[in-house]
């Protein structure tokens, strides 16, 4: 394997309307936290440049998709392509974490078998949790994925969340 090689990941971040995909990728990408994001109409793309020892160059495209059961038509064009995903619910929302089975099997149907990684989020709201990180464990465990809990607010866990991903995509698309 060499260094100084330059790579390009296409990486998904999906989940349901305001679980703080959004907030989560610009946690990652700018270190800051803004509360106040509209909601994401579509697909919103952002890039992060980044130098991986094992791999050399890398370039995280991350596709910030649209939560909205509107734009469920087109996500599987938007999946096109996509080397792996962050899949997200909002820990004090129950309703996010019971759709999630819809964004893993659709991922799964557009994408097959490349990485995913679910992401509980919103973990500083520590007296409205309503989804036990256990939970998000079990699913993860049976759809062969890791979990991670996240907290866009206070950066918990989210450059951990989103190298996690770019590792496991470099790692299997070298591999294969």
């Amino acid at each position: 394997m060499t260094v100084n090689s330059s790579y390009i990941v296409k990486i998904c971040v999906l989940g349901e309307a305001n679980v703080g995909k959004t907030s989560l990728v610009y946690r990652f990408i700018e270190k800051n936290f803004r509360g106040n994001y509209k909601s994401t109409l579509g697909v919103n793309l952002l890039k992060k440049d980044l130098n991986i020892k094992e791999f050399g160059d890398v370039s995280a495209q991350i596709w910030d998709l649209g939560g909205q059961e509107s734009f469920k038509a087109l996500r599987k064009l938007y999946l096109e392509g996509a080397n792996g995903a962050l899949i997200i619910y909002d820990c004090t929302k129950r309703s996010s974490y019971d759709k999630l089975e819809d964004w893993i099997l659709d991922f799964k149907d557009a994408r097959g078998d490349q990485p995913l990684l679910l992401l509980g989020n919103k973990t500083d709201l520590k007296n409205a949790i309503k989804v036990q990180e256990s939970e998000g464990v079990k699913l993860a465990k049976r759809y062969n994925m890791e979990f991670m809990p996240t907290s866009a607010k206070t950066g918990s866990n989210v450059e951990s969340a989103f190298m996690e991903i770019i590792n496991k995509i470099l790692a299997k698309n070298l591999d294969s």
